[in-house]
């Protein structure tokens, strides 16, 4: 999926590696020109203990975080959870974008991915982060 993504989007800066976290996650993350101004990313995340694959909101540390946390819980986000904003915190919007995935046609996975990746990043940027200031 980085790779995909580092090919088709070349517009997105994406990881140059992804992340295995303890055995619950696998993740890359990429970054618009916009997010990269608000010190925000996208992260791609596989949860293995849930068989999901997840697109997530993030920011470059927990104060940035917290403060993007607070401006969202002033919107109604429809299709995406905020999460709690407490120490400790890896996202600030979750969308789940694909349950129980086959990997045995890799070719409607990678598209059904690709697809709410895309969506999500156009959603949040459109909707919720077209101001030009940064929350700092």
């Amino acid at each position: 999926m980085r790779k995909h993504f580092k090919e088709k989007y070349p517009e997105y800066d994406v990881s140059a590696n992804f992340y295995q976290g303890y055995m619950d996650l696998t993740f890359f993350t990429l970054t618009s020109k916009l997010t990269k101004q608000k010190d925000l990313k996208y992260i791609v995340v596989f949860k293995h203990d849930k068989m999901r694959f997840d697109v997530w909101l993030s920011g470059k540390n927990r104060n940035i975080m917290s403060g993007y946390h607070n401006k969202f819980s002033n919107y109604q986000l429809k299709n995406y959870i905020l999460t709690a904003d407490e120490k400790g915190m890896s996202s600030i919007i979750e969308a789940t974008l694909v349950n129980d995935p086959n990997f045995d046609n890799l070719p409607e996975l990678t598209k059904q991915i690709d697809t709410g990746v895309i969506n999500f990043i156009q959603e949040i940027e459109t909707q919720f982060l077209t101001s030009n200031q940064s929350m700092y």
